[in-house]
């Protein structure tokens, strides 16, 4: 048979790593050592598609009864794939669709990459939904600026010059405690109400399994810290995990500053940085104040989709250039 598809085991590992690897739309979520701290919380169904033999995608999953989620306990997954045809993409979720159906799973989720994250300028996935009938489960507004940074904001120029004269320091920290007790906890507590999604104990395990990867930066003003960033590095972006910022940061600029600085210091050739998404309510509601924020920076709007789709649904995908087989126009 020319396409295998194989459950996830650790002796597949390398596999999945070479996928990676190769991948246009990989990332550092992607990584076994990154999903490796969500065992315990969820039942894996990851799986390998193999094409003659040689690896060409890997799907992070995990089930729950007769659905299967990818990934509830990461910001984004969905099919990482090596470079393909538009043809052999459509080959790849015929596979994996009916793999699942054939395991007794009924339904699909998947929080779909987006597209920014890839090397390849592609918009395949949301016409292959389509002819799948999947059903949109929920939609936000992923906000990205598109590197080598441009700031036309006049208020924000203003800012990051003023606050460039100040005599600010920025540091990359190896320790989060001072981030997360002084200014992220504190931050969002006041603010907002809520509390990071990952606790201080869980983001240092995933900073010490992934050093390069996860860095942490914060803004100094005489020993004094005013904001910081906990950022993911990726291959084509930088992902701003979380920001924070104090009252003294506010007046000085601190969290704009740290913003130019990781644009134009720390970017090494990348092409965007992601500022996340600005919703609330599942999508329905924007944060009016941050969703600004993040676009006076030149940020601009990019789509994240979230999917439900039928495992039966590989057999529209089967069905997809039967055009040719009756009659249709040349």
């Amino acid at each position: 048979m020319r396409w295998k598809v194989k459950a996830f085991d650790p002796g597949l590992e390398a596999d999945w790593i070479r996928v990676l690897q190769q991948a246009a739309n990989a990332t550092l979520m992607h990584q076994r050592s990154f999903l490796a701290y969500h065992e315990g919380r969820f039942r894996d169904a990851s799986l390998i598609i193999y094409k003659d033999g040689y690896p060409e995608a890997v799907f992070p999953a995990h089930r729950e009864d007769r659905e299967v989620f990818s990934h509830k306990g990461l910001s984004y997954a969905g099919l990482i794939h090596r470079p393909c045809s538009f043809d052999q993409e459509l080959q790849l979720y015929q596979q994996l669709l009916r793999y699942y159906e054939g395991q007794g799973v009924e339904r699909l989720q998947i929080k779909a990459t987006p597209s920014f994250y890839s090397i390849e300028s592609k918009e395949s996935l949301p016409y292959i939904m389509h002819l799948v009938q999947a059903e949109i489960r929920q939609m936000e507004l992923s906000l990205a600026i598109k590197l080598p940074l441009k700031v036309k904001h006049k208020g924000r120029k203003a800012n990051i010059r003023q606050a460039s004269q100040s005599g600010l320091e920025i540091r990359e920290d190896d320790d989060l405690a001072l981030f997360w007790e002084e200014l992220l906890e504190p931050n969002l507590k006041n603010r907002y109400q809520k509390k990071p999604t990952h606790s201080r104990e869980q983001m240092r395990y995933l900073k010490d399994h992934h050093p390069e990867n996860i860095r942490q930066y914060t803004v100094y003003s005489k020993g004094l810290p005013l904001a910081g960033a906990t950022v993911y590095f990726t291959p084509n972006c930088l992902h701003t995990q979380y920001l924070a910022t104090n009252e003294a940061g506010r007046k000085q600029h601190a969290l704009d500053f740290l913003i130019h600085y990781l644009c134009t210091s720390q970017a090494r050739g990348r092409e965007y940085l992601d500022f996340g998404h600005s919703n609330e309510c599942g999508g329905k509601k924007i944060n009016r104040d941050l969703f600004r924020w993040k676009e006076s920076f030149g940020a601009i709007p990019f789509l994240h989709s979230h999917y439900n789709i039928s495992t039966g649904a590989w057999r529209q995908l089967e069905r997809v250039y039967d055009w040719q087989n009756g009659g249709g126009d040349a």
